[in-house]
C-alpha cells in the first residue's frame, strides 16, 4: 500500500545575501545597490507518496513563487514567509492546515511558528483547530507582541495552544474554518484506515451543497 504525506510539518524561511553594485571611482551608488537572497521551502520530513512527486514539487514551487511576488512588491521577509506558509497550508497534500493527519479523535489540529531573523521577536501557535491557516496566527502574534507591554505592564502572549490560540485568533479577526472541511478524504484514511469509508461520508453529510 502506498503511503501518504506523513511529515513533520512544512517550513518556509527567506534568507538574505551580500548586496551588490555597481562600483565607480571605488564607491558604489546607493540607486545602484540591489538586495539579492533566496526563498526556500520544503514540504515536511517523512514518507512521501512518489506518484504525488509532482504535486509535492508544484506546491513548493508555488510557494516560492508567492514569497518572490512579495518580495518584488516590496514586502518584508515575514510577509514573504507567511505567504509561503499560506500556500502550503491550502495545499490538501502537505501535513500542514487542509490535508493535515488527523487527530485520534479524528479532527484537524495543527501548529505553526514564525520568526523575525532580526529581532528573534517570534509568535506561534500549537494544537490549533478550526483555522484555516495557522500561520496567520502565528504572524499576528509576533506583530501584536511587537508593539510592547499590554496594561499593566503584561507582556503579550507570543505562544498559545488549543482553544485558548481559537480564541485569540477570532478575537483578532481570523476568520474560522469548520475542521471537516480541513479534513481530506486522503487523511481520513490514512489516519483511521478502519473507519475510512464512514467518516468520509459523515464528513460529507456536515458539508452543506452551498459551502
Amino acid at each position: 500500500m502506498e503511503k501518504l504525506l506523513n511529515s513533520t510539518g512544512c517550513t518556509a524561511s527567506v534568507f538574505p545575501l551580500n548586496c551588490s553594485g555597481t562600483k565607480q571611482n571605488n564607491t558604489v551608488s546607493s540607486s545602484e545597490i540591489r538586495a539579492a537572497g533566496f526563498v526556500l521551502v520544503h514540504a515536511g520530513a517523512g514518507y512521501h507518496s512518489e506518484s504525488k512527486a509532482k504535486e509535492y514539487k508544484h506546491v513548493c514551487k508555488r510557494a516560492c513563487l508567492k514569497a518572490v511576488d512579495r518580495l518584488r512588491a516590496g514586502a518584508m521577509a515575514l510577509e514573504a514567509v507567511t505567504a509561503a506558509l499560506t500556500e502550503l497550508e491550502d495545499s490538501p497534500f502537505t501535513n500542514a492546515g487542509t490535508g493535515s493527519n488527523l487527530n485520534l479523535s479524528g479532527g484537524v489540529e495543527c501548529d505553526a511558528s514564525i520568526m523575525d531573523g532580526k529581532s528573534l521577536d517570534y509568535g506561534a501557535v500549537g494544537a490549533l483547530s478550526g483555522i484555516r491557516n495557522p500561520v496567520l496566527v502565528a504572524r499576528r502574534l509576533l506583530s501584536e507582541a511587537q508593539k510592547g507591554k499590554l496594561s499593566a505592564g503584561r507582556i503579550p502572549p507570543c505562544f498559545l495552544v488549543g482553544i485558548g490560540a481559537q480564541q485569540w485568533a477570532l478575537s483578532h479577526g481570523i476568520p474560522p474554518c469548520p475542521s471537516e472541511k480541513m479534513a481530506t478524504s486522503e487523511s481520513v484514511c490514512w489516519t483511521h484506515p478502519g473507519s475510512c469509508t464512514v467518516k468520509i461520508a459523515i464528513r460529507q453529510s456536515q458539508i452543506s451543497p452551498d459551502s
